[in-house]
């Protein structure tokens, strides 16, 4: 049998255009646009560290950028399931200051809420997208990305905040879908245009571990909707089941994920940008996306290990 993943009959898939409170996003099938992580809370499923200040998540933050991000997605507060909420001031007065000096530098920035509150004051700040990860159980956030020209991400849950859960689905592709069709239409209903959306199959999000496989292998299914498809690619638990490595050590799993995905028009979510930005100028230029960049052939660092001359210190 072959893999959904693999075949050479696969049918292309169109490329995407998305903006969002003015910023443009084209969404190629091949090469995903990279998303790096920077949470503004101390909680998180993978992170082994905090940044504490602005200042630190915003060094991190420009350095995401420089290594290749296209747009930098804040987080305010963990779906971490053995601590209570964030107070929603606190989510803001630590999201806010990072928002715009990011924006402040040209830098898109999307927020990881489930809540509008956070949603409004990040969107006044200059929020071009918002990842709601409650699926938009709150329609106020379609009704606020329509109202600043933002983007908004669709993502499938079954569950609510903080709740821990692992759902046993009749057949979770079927489910994704129909979740999807429901909430682009709540999405439309409340003013926000089709072709601001971007979907998120939730890998991890109440599933099971096999569960998110047959997501992946189901993503002809969700790109012929037409949107931009935005994977959470990083370190997840599925691909530690697989290989027996802890969160930290899950680079290799994450490249996994990404090349899984890359046939598709969309953000790959990760912590780890500069080595998927790595990645992906390979992969890319192999397929033809990218041009072979000009080289010295006189450069010697890139042929072969360069030993410094110790004799003379």
């Amino acid at each position: 049998m072959t893999s959904p993943l693999l075949d050479p009959n696969r049918v292309p898939v169109a490329d995407v255009h998305l903006t969002g409170a003015g910023q443009g996003f084209a969404l190629r099938a091949g090469a995903p646009a990279v998303m790096g992580i920077i949470n503004t809370n101390p909680g998180s499923f993978s992170d082994t560290g905090h940044l504490a200040t602005t200042e630190q998540q915003l060094t991190a933050a420009l350095a995401m950028v420089e290594a290749g991000a296209a747009i930098i997605d804040v987080g305010t507060d963990s779906g971490v399931t053995y601590g209570d909420s964030i107070d929603l001031d606190v989510q803001i007065a630590r999201a806010v200051p990072l928002v715009r000096e990011l924006v402040a530098r040209g830098v898109p920035v999307s927020i990881d809420t489930p809540f509008a509150a956070v949603a409004e004051a990040t969107l006044d700040a200059g929020a071009a997208m918002i990842n709601d990860v409650s699926g938009l159980a709150d329609p106020r956030i379609a009704e606020l990305c329509a109202a600043h020209d933002a983007a908004l991400v669709i993502l499938h849950t079954r569950i609510g905040h903080k709740q821990e859960a692992f759902l046993d689905f009749d057949d979770v592709v079927a489910d994704v879908l129909e979740l999807f069709q429901e909430r682009i239409a709540l999405a439309e209903q409340h003013g926000l245009a089709r072709e601001r959306l971007v979907l998120d199959p939730g890998l991890g999000y109440a599933k099971y571990p096999h569960d998110d496989v047959e997501v992946l292998r189901a993503y002809p299914r969700f790109a012929a909707l037409g949107l931009g498809i935005l994977t959470g690619a990083s370190r997840k638990y599925f691909t530690g089941v697989i290989t027996g490595a802890e969160p930290p050590q899950r680079l290799p799993e994450t490249l996994a994920t990404v090349e899984a995905v890359r046939p598709y028009p969309g953000f790959v979510r990760v912590h780890d940008v500069a080595e998927v930005g790595r990645y992906l100028a390979v992969m890319e230029t192999l397929d033809g996306l990218r041009d072979f960049p000009e080289y010295d052939t006189e450069v010697a660092r890139l042929k072969w290990t360069v030993v410094a001359d110790t004799a003379s210190a």
